[in-house]
């Protein structure tokens, strides 16, 4: 019998018949093991499936999407500024506070509205709080939020421009050169984004089966233990080893109800544990 009608065979005995269960405690361990890591297989790839459906879905939109980007960026950085660094310190070339938004059309400090950066050569870092900005540019060094929650900062970090090894000058040509560098990257942009995908699925498929069958697997040693208890108690004379070899199987009516239930959006805790033991005890006392 080949692997692939083995496994189905084993499937529909697992499930339906639980005296097929006393042939399970004389097999070898790795032919549990593989039974359910192709389960899990299974499962794994109808997640893929949904997963690429998904893509497939949305992917006329990608292209378009990073053209809007790229027009947009090509109007972000404002065309009279520009950052010189020099020695370690911060000059600019225009009015400060700067203030530097995702819009073009903030002139002036609006009340209630943090603004994205502000740049005053002037300012300390001390005053952070009092500027109502994510980002502080001063001289010396740069403030930014560390932890947020929604809009308000928890927390900020700071880093100084004595850590930066060469200076430069930052400028709207400056900037444009670096859109003409990665311009070329965007047009292959869809055939990279496609790669990334499909070999985010097939590493999807073998390492999340084998990662989901370990966890089965670690979660079994505390089931199998219960399960060795109830077995002790009624003098079943079933090994521990035994026993978890059983589960391996056992665990095929939870796993499909649970998945089920998680598909159509039901949540109902315990009902993997649930499923589980009154299997078991059905295959135990059958």
């Amino acid at each position: 019998m080949n692997p692939l009608k083995t496994f189905f065979y084993s499937l529909k005995k697992s499930l339906f018949e639980p005296k097929y269960y006393k042939e399970i405690a004389k097999t070898n361990f790795w032919f549990s093991y593989k039974y359910l890591l192709f389960l899990l297989f299974i499962f794994v790839f109808f997640r893929s499936l949904t997963v690429g459906a998904l893509y497939l879905k949305n992917r006329p939109h990608i292209k378009p999407g990073i053209d809007k980007f790229m027009n947009y960026a090509q109007t972000f950085y404002p065309k009279e500024l520009e950052l010189r660094m020099r020695n370690n310190q911060l000059s600019t070339n225009v009015k400060e506070p700067y203030i530097f938004d995702l819009k073009r059309d903030t002139k002036d400090f609006a009340p209630g509205s943090r603004h994205l950066l502000i740049i005053d050569t002037k300012g300390s870092i001390e005053n952070y709080p009092n500027y109502d900005t994510y980002v502080l540019a001063t001289k010396n060094a740069v403030v930014y939020p560390s932890k947020a929650r929604n809009s308000d900062i928890e927390q900020t970090s700071v880093f100084y421009f004595r850590d930066l090894k060469q200076d430069f000058t930052m400028n709207k040509n400056v900037y444009n050169d670096f859109l003409k560098l990665i311009k070329p990257y965007t047009n292959r942009a869809l055939l990279l984004i496609d790669s990334f995908v499909l070999a985010g699925l097939f590493l999807f498929l073998v390492f999340g089966s084998l990662f989901w069958a370990s966890s089965v697997m670690f979660g079994l040693l505390f089931l199998t233990f219960f399960t060795w208890i109830v077995n002790l108690i009624f003098k079943k004379k079933y090994s521990y080893g035994a026993l978890f070899k059983i589960g391996m199987h056992a665990v095929t009516w939870p796993i499909i109800i649970s998945e089920t239930l998680n598909y159509l959006g039901f949540v109902i805790p315990g009902v993997y544990a649930i499923i589980f033991f009154i299997f078991i005890f059905v295959i135990l006392f059958s």
